[in-house]
């Protein structure tokens, strides 16, 4: 038996569910840690605490969040009624963490950030405003015990959700920002072609706050929202891994998965518990296999 490390699935792996159902599958697949959506929870405030406590009663671990305002800039994702303002979508994002605080006492919460669009291709600007924003919001985060990561992209994604593309970018905002509880989200399916990597990554060490596990399809990804389970793409997972062992990265491994319902093999509309426990497996076998 593999010895592994902590095992969580994000709620976009089951995107169609509700918060409730996401519940109890993560707990009939044998699941330890939950990435929370606050885009599932109810705008309720006391409704959403209910099912934050029902979460705590599951015994599921919430090893991160991603909140429902989480960049400092627009991006294709903003609602019509976000904010769009850096400065109220920060006033938003520091509610989001004021909730989740008083929701999950005691719990060192991570809450995972892609930066944003920047408007017009300023991206002198979006960068000004990333490090203004990230600085002043770590710092409400260190307030409540909290961390506080930016997430890089692949480029494929620029200026779609977010503007910083590349690792070397995303450290260079975390040495910037310069917050010991402000680091980096680690997404495999964003850096798995960068330069070097494993070997980059191996010295990052405390630095990585969250890792995002996944698979890219042999076959290339068919619409923005078409990702594989561990083992059954293209991405060198045992190389990656054996460079974040190496680290000391010490925290969840969270499996985060897109896969359109239009697609006819869409991982969103089979079986969800078989899903989890398939993606589980494949990060178990690359795992054994890490170097």
């Amino acid at each position: 038996m593999v010895d592994l490390p902590f095992f969580s699935v994000c709620q976009s792996s089951t995107a169609p569910r509700t918060f409730e159902e996401d519940i109890a599958t993560y707990t009939r697949a044998g699941v330890q840690g939950i990435e929370v959506l606050e885009d599932k929870l109810s705008r309720d405030r006391g409704q959403a605490l209910e099912q934050m406590a029902m979460l705590a009663d599951s015994g599921l671990k919430v090893t991160s969040v991603q909140t429902r305002v989480q960049t400092p800039l627009p991006n294709v994702a903003t609602r019509p009624e976000d904010p769009r303002d850096p400065d109220q979508r920060m006033a938003a994002f520091s509610q989001s963490i004021e909730f989740f605080a008083e929701a999950c006492p005691g719990e060192e919460l991570v809450f995972v950030s892609p930066g944003g669009a920047a408007e017009n291709s300023n991206y002198c600007e979006a960068h000004q405003v990333a490090r203004r924003c990230y600085r002043e919001l770590a710092d409400r985060c260190a307030d409540l015990g909290t961390r506080l990561c930016v997430e890089p992209l692949a480029a494929v994604f620029m200026n779609q959700f977010g503007f910083i593309c590349t690792l070397d970018e995303g450290m260079a905002v975390v040495h910037d920002v310069d917050r010991p509880n402000f680091g980096l989200a680690l997404d495999v399916f964003h850096v798995w072609r960068e330069h070097l990597l494993a070997d980059r990554l191996s010295r990052l060490g405390d630095q990585i706050f969250a890792v995002h596990i996944c698979d890219w399809p042999k076959s290339e990804p068919r619409c923005r929202e078409d990702r594989v389970l561990p083992g059954d793409g293209l991405i060198d997972l045992p190389t990656i891994f054996g460079a974040l062992d190496r680290s000391t990265y010490g925290g969840a491994y969270c499996l985060e998965i897109f896969s359109d319902e239009a697609l006819p093999d869409s991982l969103w509309t089979m079986d969800p518990v078989a899903m989890i426990r398939r993606g589980r497996a494949g990060f178990a076998a690359a795992w054994s296999r890490r170097r």
